[in-house]
């Protein structure tokens, strides 16, 4: 399918790759599909960073960026592992190492991106599904001064962050969307009741949401979303 003439494709190289050693695969420089608002409103444009799931790629959510603020810019990246043709992961094992390594890399993309094409950098997002939500939040527990918000979609809270987030001071009032489908079979609810407990303690502005349905973004889940962005937006 040709790309529109909205969609820029980034391949952008970081340099903490030249220090990492990774076991069994080689990291690739993360891509970047970017599409700038679909209605533009006047100043630098807020933006949409989105993560996919293990095994998909940067094109996976774009259908659900279709559906959301026209404001929005939106950047889409793709994993630096490639399990198959067409298919990625951000991480390339378990340890707290890997999930280090994938934070430091999709911030660091995050400012080179919003320089390049001119997005507000005070009003990024962040938005994952499945793996990519793992990351998100990731992201969010441990930087939250380097994302505006942070929306996690069927994720889980990895045992490295639960055990070394950032101090309370800086988390509380941190907008964080948590939503799961009650009838996941990958990624059970329970992984969102734990996340919702966790965060509980740590101050932070949670909107937490179940939706019946399975392993992926149902309609009613993009419209939660969607609201959560322009709460967003309008205090911003």
């Amino acid at each position: 399918m040709p790309l529109s003439r909205s969609v820029l494709i980034l391949p952008i190289a970081l340099a903490l790759g030249i220090a990492y050693r990774p076991v069994g695969a080689a990291a690739q420089p993360l891509i970047v599909v970017h599409q700038a608002p679909r209605k533009p409103a006047p100043g630098k444009p807020p933006m949409l960073v989105l993560l996919h799931g293990f095994g998909a790629n940067e094109r996976d959510l774009l259908p659900v960026a279709a559906q959301l603020d026209p404001r929005l810019a939106v950047a889409s990246l793709r994993g630096p592992y490639q399990i198959r043709p067409g298919s990625y992961s951000w991480v390339n094992g378990t340890t707290a190492e890997e999930l280090d390594n994938a934070r430091r890399m999709v911030i660091e993309c995050i400012d080179q991106v919003a320089e390049s094409t001119g997005a507000d950098r005070s009003r990024v997002y962040l938005a994952g599904f499945s793996q990519g939500a793992m990351l998100t939040l990731a992201i969010a527990l441990t930087e939250p001064e380097k994302i505006a918000g942070a929306a996690v979609l069927s994720g889980r809270l990895a045992a490295a962050v639960r055990d070394n987030h950032a101090a309370p001071e800086r988390l509380r009032g941190f907008p964080i969307l948590v939503t799961h489908g009650t009838d996941d079979p990958q990624i059970p609810v329970r992984s969102a009741h734990d996340i919702r407990q966790a965060l509980k303690p740590m101050g932070v502005a949670m909107d937490y949401h179940e939706f019946e349905s399975g392993h992926y973004i149902s309609e009613v889940n993009v419209d939660v979303l969607n609201q959560w962005l322009r709460r967003r937006l309008k205090a911003k």
